[in-house]
C-alpha cells in the first residue's frame, strides 16, 4: 500500500531571504551550464546552491551550506507536521490554460518488486551515484520526486478543501509563467482522510527515478550500517509530489532527439535504406506546417520526423505495427514510437547500440529549437516524435517494464526549494 504521512517542511525564511521567486530552480536534471550560472547569480540562497553547485568538493559544500543555511536561519523547519498543497497554472504553446494540483508528503519507500510503486523509465549509473553522494552529504531530499495515480471521482483538492481557503503560503512564477502556489495542511483529520484516500493507490513514478532508486540505496545503507531490516525512520521516506491523472493538468511533451555526433550515411543514401520499413515523404523547409501537420497526423499510421543537416528537404517517416516484428520486446514497448527509433531508427539503420545513445544525443522538446538546432549545424540530425500517452504509460507499467531513458517529459516540472526533507 501506498503511505504517506506528514512531514516538518523545511523551507526558506522570507524575512531573511526576501523574493521567493529568486530562491527556487527548476529540477537540478533540466537545468542548462548557462541557466545554472543565471541561478547561481539571482541569489546567494538559490537552491541550485544545494542541488547543482559549482564548487569543486560539489557534495561537501552542499552540506555546508546547508547546515549554515538551517544555523542562520535562512531556512526554517515547520513546527508541525504537514501536508503541502502544491497548484501549478500554465498555458501550453497553443494558448490552453491548465492547472495541475497535488500533494507534497513523505511517502514510504517500497521496492519495486511489491508493485506499489512503480517506474516508467530506465536510469542511468552515472546519475545515481551523483544523487547518492549528494543525499549522503546533506541527509536530506532538496527535490519532490513526481508521483500519479489514477482514482476517479475523488480529489486531494476537494478533501483538503476547509484549509485552502486562506491565502497561499508561497506564490512565485517560473521563467516559463507557470504560477506556483503553496498551503500547508496541519489539520490532522483532513491528513488522515488524504493519507486513507491513497493508501490502495499504485504510484507511478513520472519524474524522478534516478533519486527513487538513490532513496532506495541510501535506506539499505542505513539499514545495513544499523544491522537491521527495516524500522519507521525518516530515511525509510522520501519527499513526493502525488497527483491525481484523472483531474487534468497532466501534460507529457515529447522529447526529441538530436544526434551530435557518430557515423550518418548520406541523406540520399540513408533515405533509400529507411524506405525498406518506412514510408518516406518529404517536405519543404519553407512549409513547417504541412511538415508538423504530417508528423501529428491521427491515424493507423504511426509517425517520426527527420531533419538531416545538408538534406533539401525533411523527412516524416511513417510506419505501423510491422516495422517492430522481430523485436525482442513486449506489445506495450512495441506500440511506444521511442522504441522504434532506438531499436529500428538508431540501432538497425545508424548502427548505434544502445549502450552509447545517450553519449551521442542531445534532448529538446521544442520541435523549433530542434529545427534551428540543425540549421546552424549545431547537430547532425534531429528526430522529431509525437508524445508518449498517459495511457501507453501505464501499460508497460502494469507490465513490470520500462521504456528508454527520456521517453517522457512531464510538463511543468516541480520547484526545488519550495519544501526540503531533512532525514
Amino acid at each position: 500500500m501506498a503511505l504517506i504521512r506528514p512531514f516538518r517542511g523545511i523551507r526558506y525564511n522570507p524575512t531573511v531571504v526576501g523574493n521567493l521567486q529568486q530562491v527556487v530552480s527548476p529540477p537540478y536534471d533540466v537545468i542548462s551550464a548557462e541557466q545554472q550560472t543565471v541561478l547561481h547569480l539571482s541569489s546567494p540562497y538559490n537552491a541550485v546552491r544545494l542541488d547543482l553547485n559549482q564548487d569543486v568538493e560539489r557534495y561537501a559544500a552542499a552540506a555546508r551550506t546547508f547546515h549554515d543555511w538551517l544555523d542562520q536561519r535562512v531556512l526554517i523547519q515547520d513546527e508541525e507536521p504537514s501536508l503541502y498543497f502544491y497548484r501549478q497554472e500554465f498555458t501550453l504553446k497553443d494558448g490552453s490554460r491548465h492547472t495541475r494540483t497535488g500533494v507534497l508528503a513523505a511517502l514510504r519507500l517500497e521496492e519495486f518488486s511489491a508493485k506499489t510503486i512503480r517506474p516508467h523509465e530506465r536510469t542511468f549509473e552515472s546519475a545515481k551515484s551523483d544523487r547518492l553522494a549528494l543525499l549522503r552529504s546533506c541527509q536530506a531530499h532538496l527535490s519532490p520526486i513526481f508521483f500519479l495515480y489514477s482514482k476517479p471521482g475523488w480529489s486531494l483538492g476537494q478533501t483538503l478543501a476547509p484549509e485552502l481557503t486562506a491565502p497561499a503560503l508561497v506564490t512565485v512564477q517560473d521563467t516559463q509563467q507557470t504560477l506556483h502556489q503553496l498551503w500547508r495542511i496541519t489539520d490532522q483529520a483532513l491528513i488522515a482522510e488524504a493519507a486513507a484516500g491513497l493508501a490502495r493507490e499504485p504510484l507511478i513514478i513520472a519524474d524522478g527515478h534516478h533519486r527513487y532508486e538513490t532513496a532506495l540505496r541510501y535506506r539499505a545503507e542505513r539499514l545495513a550500517a544499523q544491522k537491521r531490516n527495516g524500522g519507521d525512520e525518516p530515511f525509510d521516506y522520501v519527499l513526493a509530489y502525488v497527483a491525481n491523472v484523472r483531474e487534468g493538468g497532466v501534460v507529457i511533451l515529447p522529447t526529441h532527439r538530436l544526434l551530435r555526433e557518430g557515423p550518418l550515411a548520406s541523406p540520399q543514401h540513408l533515405r533509400t535504406a529507411l524506405q525498406r520499413d518506412f514510408r518516406v515523404a518529404l517536405f519543404s523547409p519553407t512549409d513547417r506546417h504541412a511538415f508538423f501537420a504530417a508528423l501529428r497526423a491521427p491515424g493507423p499510421e504511426r509517425h517520426i520526423g527527420c531533419v538531416l543537416a545538408g538534406a533539401s528537404h525533411y523527412w516524416v517517416l511513417s510506419f505501423d505495427e510491422r516495422v517492430t516484428q522481430g523485436l525482442p520486446v513486449s506489445a506495450p514497448l512495441r506500440a511506444l514510437d521511442v522504441t522504434v527509433l532506438h531499436d529500428v531508427v538508431f540501432q538497425r539503420f545508424l548502427g548505434l547500440p544502445a549502450e552509447v545513445q545517450k553519449q551521442k544525443f542531445a534532448y529538446t522538446t521544442d520541435e523549433e529549437e530542434a529545427l534551428q538546432w540543425v540549421a546552424e549545424r549545431r547537430c547532425q540530425a534531429a528526430f522529431l516524435l509525437n508524445p508518449t500517452t498517459f495511457a501507453q504509460v501505464a501499460e508497460v507499467c502494469g507490465h513490470g517494464e520500462t521504456m528508454p531513458q527520456k521517453s517522457t517529459y512531464f510538463f511543468p516540472k516541480l520547484l526545488t526549494g519550495l519544501v526540503f526533507y531533512r532525514l
